[in-house]
Order: structure tokens, then sequence, then C-alpha cells
């Protein structure tokens, strides 16, 4: 067989299903074509190729399992380098399969496709020889599944059409594995747990894909301890009487109270990364415990007093039976903290007064009202912008089914990764939150959506301006108008991208978008596919410029 044929078999054997996202070219076609026509392959074809990778990862990030992305060589490559870089500081597991140019002198599309992967911080696999071409893809994906480090497959293209055999690969996958904390370092965990005067307990994102969250709940209960989540872990503790919300600096009033005052924190796959600890003001003179399976994230961002090395879940689990076997579970929360869990408005959503009219919406009630729409099964994903401090904290989601992409900083990765998480599942509504600059950096995929089919609804909040810039400008002695861009329409250009959309100017027209968003999220419950659901759909929410809050979470009655 031809090596592309090889790599349609080997695809179709591990996707079983499960989307390719990709953007033909030389260095792919063959194979993509083989893997489509001869495997009835479920290949989800892009508009731009950094759009395919961002869809790897949002489709990665809602199921646990790698996404796979495929573009060509020199400048399609490049094109994905914002995106993969993304995917490498969210740790996704990811393969992106590209080829080395065809071997002629001075190729006019070469790039040096291994310096990119190192630019990128992703692996680097080359398949050297047409005979080593299975071991090599399966050690790929072996790699980004243990690890959750995107690995950059090369299949040069001189290799595409020589001969070899096909043959089924040793291993072409390897489960991540829980890994048990160190008893002697437990020990010295609990004692300055129990000793603690202020402690509390911090759940991230590892905690999240660990299931740890009632390991943790139980163990905060037993030393008399309130929860906290990062933003990744967002909602993991809601409804709990012991949680305060949020860590950082989207804090609550009552949870900066508690958090200022502690003197041990133990944060549990949390990475405890800049925004997670306001440049880690908010961990100055306490005591700080970091759990985390991987031994490289701890002490990344500031000092630690100790590291335990191990699953989050195992690690809450063995903390709370030393607990149990010593007998020296407290009662219930100090009285202290009592008092503070009881006050009124621990929850973000509690802490405004909207100032939607006039032709504007205000953000915080647009993100109520259509997250509380879609419910806590539906997926949400989110862009980065100004608008992240008034949506962040004022919905409400299932934290295994929320994702932002905002690692690297970037605009414009939202819709496409959102595109992705929707190819995840069809029986719930994939809700994607981005502003207008970003939005329309990858509008162009919500085609995408619409030629595949996929329960999207992307909400637009269009200030009609680059938010960041806005204040910045002022900073340094500029009209902050400086920073508007009157965009066309956005519910316009996403009609003529296939979609459905509204545009929504007041409190009215949006309660009508919500009821819409309610009813297509009954229908895909219902069994209906997402076009008789009336999805894709794209919300434009028209937001005054100049009343967009950056202290949602912490100004009371804003």
């Amino acid at each position: 067989m031809k090596v592309y044929e090889v790599v349609a078999s080997f695809l179709a054997r591990e996707r079983g299903g499960d989307p390719v996202f990709g953007l033909m070219g030389d260095a792919n076609l063959a194979y993509l074509g083989a893997f489509i026509e001869r495997h009835e392959g479920n290949y989800v074809a892009a508009a731009l190729e950094g759009g395919s990778v961002s869809m790897a990862d949002g489709w990665a990030r809602m199921t646990g399992r790698p996404g796979v992305a495929t573009v060509t060589f020199g400048p399609a490559l490049t094109n994905t380098l914002t995106a993969l870089t993304e995917a490498v500081r969210a740790k996704t597991p990811l393969v992106l399969l590209s080829g080395e140019t065809p071997a002629s002198n001075e190729h006019f599309q070469y790039a040096d496709t291994e310096g990119f992967a190192r630019l990128a911080g992703a692996r680097y696999e080359r398949v050297l020889t047409a005979d080593g071409l299975v071991e090599t893809m399966a050690k790929a994906f072996v790699h980004t599944t243990s690890t959750h480090q995107p690995v950059l497959l090369d299949i040069p293209f001189p290799l595409i059409g020589q001969e070899t055999e096909n043959r089924e690969p040793v291993r072409a996958g390897l489960p991540r594995q829980a890994i048990a904390p160190d008893p002697e370092v437990l020990d010295d965990a609990l004692g300055a747990l129990l000793g603690a005067r202020r402690p509390f307990l911090l759940a991230g994102l590892g905690a999240v894909r660990a299931g740890a969250r009632e390991a943790i709940l139980a163990l905060a209960r037993a030393i008399g301890a309130p929860v906290l989540t990062s933003l990744a872990a967002k909602d993991l503790f809601l409804g709990e009487p012991d949680n305060l919300g949020i860590h950082g600096n989207l804090s609550t009033p009552a949870a900066y109270e508690h958090m200022g005052s502690a003197d041990v924190v133990m944060s549990f796959g949390a990475s405890l990364n800049n925004w997670q600890t306001d440049d880690y003001e908010l961990l100055k003179g306490k005591h700080v415990i970091q759990n985390d399976i991987d031994p490289d994230a701890l002490g990344k961002y500031g000092p630690i007093g100790l590291g335990v090395v191990g699953d989050a879940r195992a690690t809450a689990q063995a903390l709370l039976d030393m607990v149990r076997e010593a007998e020296m579970e407290k009662e219930g929360p100090s009285a202290a903290l009592n008092e503070l869990l009881a006050r009124p408005g621990r929850e973000a959503k509690d802490l405004f007064r909207p100032h939607t009219g006039d032709g504007f919406v205000d953000m915080r009630e647009a993100a109520l009202t259509l997250s509380g729409a879609v419910g806590v099964r539906a997926q949400q994903v989110s862009d980065v912008g100004r608008f992240s401090k008034s949506v962040w904290p004022h919905t409400t989601v299932d934290p295994s089914r929320w994702a932002y992409a905002g690692y690297f900083g970037a605009i414009g990765l939202g819709l496409a990764t959102g595109i992705g998480a929707a190819a995840a599942r069809a029986d719930v509504p994939t809700l994607v939150w981005a502003g207008d600059g970003g939005a329309m950096q990858g509008l162009i995929e919500v085609n995408t959506a619409v030629r595949h089919g996929l329960p999207l609804i992307a909400v637009v909040l269009n200030d009609e301006c680059y938010g960041a810039e806005y204040y910045k400008l002022k900073g340094v002695g500029s009209r902050a108008e400086t920073s508007f861009i009157p965009w066309s329409s956005f519910a316009a250009v996403a009609q003529g991208l296939g979609a459905q959309s509204v545009k929504v100017t007041g409190r009215e027209e949006l309660q009508a978008a919500a009821e819409r968003v309610r009813e297509a999220t009954a229908a895909l419950a219902a069994g209906k596919t997402a076009a008789e659901a009336g999805l894709p759909l794209l919300v434009e929410i028209m937001v005054d410029p100049h009343k967009v809050s950056l202290q949602a979470a912490v100004t009371p009655l804003d």
C-alpha cells in the first residue's frame, strides 16, 4: 500500500468515527481523500488553517480525547501558530499532521517545520521512512494522550507516494494515569491544614479532570474550610454553602475577605498563575500547599511551602481518610467563617444593577439571561477580551463542559474553538461568548458550523471598539474613541454565511433571543438536528462602550 493509504487507514482506526479537522493541500489531500472516500471518515473542513487547530483544541477539551487537525506545509502550517500555541498552553491532547515540502532546491513554500513546533512549544515527531510510518504515528498519539502536550506530526511530502506495509500499531493510545501522593508529604500537608486558623481549599482544572469534587468538598468540611475554584474550574462547587466562588481578580468581596486573612491554602490541580493569584499578591504571607499531577507545575508562578505530586482526587481522598482515621474532623466552620458564609451576595450574579437601556444591553444581564436559557447541560466556550470580566462571573456552567480560549491571551480563537466543541455533542448547544474584535477575526468559521450542521450559538458582545485599548489609550493621553471600530452588522454577516441570527438592542429583544435559545435547546434534547432546531444561531448584543464594567465581581450593586 501507499503511505497515504496507510495514513488514512491509521486515522480511521484511531478516530473510530471521531472527527479530523483540517484544510486540504498538497501534503494531506491524498490521505484525506482516502480517509473520507474509502473509510467514510468524519472530516470537518475548516475555512482557515488556524481555525482547524482551534476546532481540534475545542473538541479535545470537551471530550478529554486527543483532537486531530491536518494542514499542508509552509504557509498553511505557519497560519496555525497562534492556535497551536494556545493548545500547548492549555495542555490539550492534540495531534497536528502536516508535512515537509517536496524535495526540491529552494522550494518557495519551505518553512522550518521542527523549528515551528519548538516555537509553539509542541513536540515534534517526523516520519523518517515509509516503513517507520505506523510506529511514529502511534508514538505521537501515545505521547499526547499521556502528557497532554500537543504533537506536530511531520509526514514529509516525498514519502506520501512510497510503498509500505499496513499493520496495526502495538498501541495507539495510553490513558493518563492517576498518581498516588507520597504518604510522608501528605503528613506534612495535613499537619499544616489542621494547624491552620483560617485555611481554604482551591480547586483547578486538574480537579475537574480528576473528578475530585466530592473528595475536596468532604475534606474542606472535615477541616472547617471554605472552597474556591480557578476560572477554569468555575462553578465546580456552585450551590454549596461552603463555596466562595472564583479565586483571583474575579473574586467577590466575601471571597476577598477570607482570602486576605487566610493563613494556609491548599490547591488541587490549579496552576496558581498570575490571574488566579493577582500576580501572586493574594498568596503572599500564606503557607501554600500546591497539589498537581505534573511536578513541573509546582511553584511555577511563585513560592510554595509544600508541593504534593499526585492526582487531585487521590490526594484529597487520602487526606480525608487520614483526618477520619485520626478522628480529627471538625464539627463545622468557625463562627467567623459561618458569619461570612451566611452573608448575601457571595455570588457575583447578585452584585450589580443592570444598566440596559437607550439601545444598549448590559453584558452582565446578557450573560445571566442567555447562560440561564441554555442551562448547565450545555457546553460553553469563551474568547477573551474586555467583555470577559462582565461575562465570566455571570454565567452558570458545568465545569466539565466549559472552556476559554485565552491561555495565550489572543483574541479571535473563541468561535473556532467553540465550533470544535460543538462537533463533540449533538444533543446540547454549544454557547460561545466573543467580543466584537475577536468575533470579527473568527467569524468566517461560522460557515463551517453551517456546512457541518453543528449546534452552535454564538453570542457577539458588540461595543464597536477594542475594549482593552479603550482604557489603555486614555492611559497614554489619547482619546478612548480612537479605539472605536464601526463594524458591519455581525447578524447580517452571519446570515450571509448561512446561519440564523438576531440583533439585540434592549431587554425585550434579549428576552426574545433567550426564548429562541431555550426552544433550540429543547429541540436538540428531543433528538432534532441542529438545522431543525434553528442552529447555528448568532446573537449580536449591542453594548455601550462607555458602560462596560471591569469590576463586575467586586463592586456591589454597580
